[in-house]
């Protein structure tokens, strides 16, 4: 199991200003793309491994990149729901990341809504914990779901990440709704205090339409793919990226 780094990015000058930490299973000398292993994973407790392998091998990462001088970016790190089940799972989280001596700035949970009773006061124990060992928190695929507005009112989220099924398609018969709906969610999400980022960031467009409704936090094709970690690397050189509005 490999794991890819895809960049985030601030839009008002272009900079890298995160990364999201993703998971490619390398077979037979092939690269498997998460959706044909990771919702088999996710039916046995599997996952819960493979997402504490991710975590501590960002972590590891991360040590690296502060030990040869890197400008470190804050990662994010994926967390199944499937997780929600360990009544440890803060104290194995912060016990992981306290293992490599990583700064807790620079590492960010990523979890997705739940409909579930059960999971739902789970989750907010996880998030509650985790704010006050200064740990971001980000909602994750924010719309994705049948969201709850409680959710993200009672809890302390640090960033609501928006799911790219809010973007507006070129011709699309309900493009025109669909911006305003995504204008209104930016709005409401920076209103009560949050940082705003959209997932699936893939035109001109896009961009031009995040801008507009100031939200300039990104992620998506139109920066970058998931990347191997050395050629993430790099992108912690230079940090720039070059784009032609």
């Amino acid at each position: 199991f490999l794991i890819y780094y895809q960049p985030k990015v601030e839009l008002r000058n272009y900079s890298l200003c995160g990364a999201e930490a993703l998971c490619r299973w390398k077979h037979d000398g092939k690269i498997i793309p998460p959706n044909d292993f990771i919702p088999y994973l996710e039916q046995s407790s599997n996952i819960c491994t493979l997402d504490m392998y991710m975590l501590e091998h960002v972590c590891r990462d991360i040590r690296r990149w502060l030990d040869n001088g890197f400008d470190v970016v804050k990662i994010s790190v994926n967390l199944s729901r499937v997780n929600l089940a360990n009544p440890k799972l803060a104290q194995q989280i912060i016990s992981i990341i306290s293992k490599y001596d990583v700064p807790f700035e620079y590492i960010e949970i990523e979890i997705t809504e739940t409909t579930s009773e059960i999971d739902l006061h789970e989750l907010i124990k996880l998030v509650r914990v985790l704010h006050e060992a200064k740990i971001c928190t980000s909602i994750d695929d924010f719309g994705a779901g049948y969201s709850s507005i409680n959710l993200i009112r009672d809890l302390p989220w640090d960033t609501m990440k928006i799911d790219r099924n809010f973007l507006p398609v070129k011709d699309e018969q309900y493009s025109d709704k669909k911006k305003t709906v995504l204008k209104h969610v930016i709005s409401l999400a920076q209103e009560i205090g949050l940082e705003c980022m959209v997932e699936g960031v893939e035109t001109t467009e896009h961009v031009a339409f995040l801008k507009e409704n100031n939200c300039y936090y990104a992620q998506g094709y139109r920066f970058d793919k998931p990347l191997p970690v050395e050629v993430f690397e790099e992108r912690l050189k230079t940090k720039i990226f070059n784009i032609d509005e």
